[in-house]
């Protein structure tokens, strides 16, 4: 094996730690399996007026040295994505504050660390191509465990897991949403909608492709198991996502990630449907994408006069005040980036959007050499716009809101790890245990730390 295959390697396995740095290493990925365990686990309790769950708990306390390391430049250098989902958390404290006054402080706050906290998380846990595997490799152990459950669910309606803990704690509960279709129960597993429960698995799809390089058809196996799992919620916006992202795939592997072009057609064909038709694209997409026309046909009422809301309150919002709109029409808002919207102004919306928008472009022109890291970044950029686009159509709250953030972040070691945008070469001192003697000149790191290798600084978080 040559000196740069070794690089390589030791890049994306995370051999030649010292003794040191294998022990952070371990904590961090410890501290993803806490994380992907209480993000499944449907129980709270009541505290100081505020509803506790275990993955709050933990936001809590990991909120604030999180965003210390953020800034400090401990988890890579700070990035305009990182000001942007900070002012994005501050902007939700001072809304909520000049709408609901000092009383709704509390509950800002604890909706701020939830938003914002889950990006910090996934910022500092998924650092490397070895941390981002073990992601998928989680996120797939979580459904295989809930697969008899929702199995047990789809044909009997019952939610096992919660009926178990719903003896001690309090604990979700099926809705008035989760009526049969296909004679079989939409499944709730343990998130508060099936709309949730399937998003959350066809995160796996575009991430299994690219990411686990184990054989095609052991990769074909697991996406159909990840497709199967997302149709028991029987719900339309997650099979959308589904089908997005297989299109995406498909699309990367005729043209050879010809990305910009696909933008520009998309672009031209969106414009070209407006102009043609006396209706809106995003229209047509929910009239004819949906199990339920009634269901899509509440959808373009809900953002047709929810924008009127965002219009009438365009700084602060109406924070979590009852919207107006006709007596006929459901109170809840379908879109997750209309109800920020409408919850905090332009403001709110736009600094999220911002982030989301600024951390799509930096990720895509990231130099990335690493073939590994090149291949993940597909995967990630594929799944992440489908979640995105599916978001227009759903709303995103609870754990799998946190979720959401959380892979927002778990995307940022692309454009913020020097060592995978740099190409290894035998006489520039980068080994599995050495660092290039060069230095970037855009880091931010003081001098102290520049001259600590980067594989150290980063087993520091």
């Amino acid at each position: 094996m040559t000196t740069i295959d070794a690089n390589r390697t030791a890049l994306n396995t995370g051999t030649g730690r010292s003794a040191a740095e294998n022990v952070a290493v371990a904590a961090g990925g410890t501290l993803l399996l806490v994380y992907f365990v209480v993000s499944i686990l449907p129980i709270s309790i009541e505290a100081a007026g505020l509803r506790l769950s275990p993955l709050r708990v933990m936001l809590l306390v990991l909120f604030v040295p999180y965003m210390i390391r953020i800034v400090r430049g401990q988890a890579g250098r700070m990035t305009v994505v990182d000001i942007l989902m900070m002012a994005h958390s501050v902007w939700i404290i001072i809304a909520l504050a000049v709408v609901h006054g000092a009383e709704r402080i509390p509950f800002a706050g604890i909706t701020m660390v939830e938003l914002v906290g889950g990006y910090f998380l996934g910022r500092i846990l998924i650092r490397d191509p070895a941390a981002y595997k073990r992601m998928i490799k989680l996120l797939l152990g979580v459904m295989l465990f809930l697969l008899p459950f929702a199995a047990v669910e789809l044909i009997t309606g019952r939610l096992i897991i919660p009926e178990i803990l719903g003896k001690v704690f309090d604990t979700i509960r099926r809705g008035r949403s989760a009526y049969g279709r296909m004679g079989m129960e939409r499944v709730y597993a343990v998130f508060e909608h099936p709309i949730l429960y399937g998003l959350f698995c066809s995160v796996a799809i575009a991430n299994v492709y690219y990411s686990l390089k184990s054989g095609m058809m052991w990769r074909i196996i697991l996406i159909s198991f990840a497709v199967g799992m997302t149709f028991m919620s029987l719900s339309s916006a997650p099979l959308l996502a589904c089908a997005l992202q297989a299109m995406l795939i498909i699309w990367d592997k005729m043209t050879k990630r010809a990305w910009k072009l696909f933008i520009v057609l998309g672009i031209v064909g969106y414009i070209t449907l407006d102009s043609l038709s006396n209706r809106t694209p995003i229209t047509i997409l929910i009239e004819t994408l949906t199990f339920n026309s009634g269901t899509g046909w509440s959808r373009i009422f809900i953002n047709r006069f929810g924008i009127q809301n965002v219009y009438a309150n365009p700084i602060f919002g109406i924070g979590f005040n009852d919207w107006v709109r006709p007596h006929w029409l459901t109170p809840s808002v379908d879109n997750f980036w209309l109800l920020t919207a409408m919850r905090y102004g332009f403001v709110g919306a736009g600094l999220l959007v911002a982030a989301f928008l600024a951390h799509f472009v930096k990720m895509m022109r990231a130099p990335i050499v690493d073939p590994l890291a090149r291949d993940m970044r597909t995967g990630y950029g594929i799944t992440l716009a489908a979640m995105c686009f599916t978001m227009i159509t759903v709303h995103v709250w609870g754990s799998l809101g946190v979720f959401v953030m959380f892979y927002l972040g778990a995307g940022a070691w692309f454009y913020t790890n020097d060592s995978i945008t740099r190409e290894p070469t035998e006489d520039d001192g980068t080994s599995a245990d050495s660092e290039p003697t060069t230095q970037s000149r855009y880091t931010r790191f003081p001098k102290k730390e520049r001259d600590t290798p980067a594989h150290v600084r980063q087993a520091r978080i």
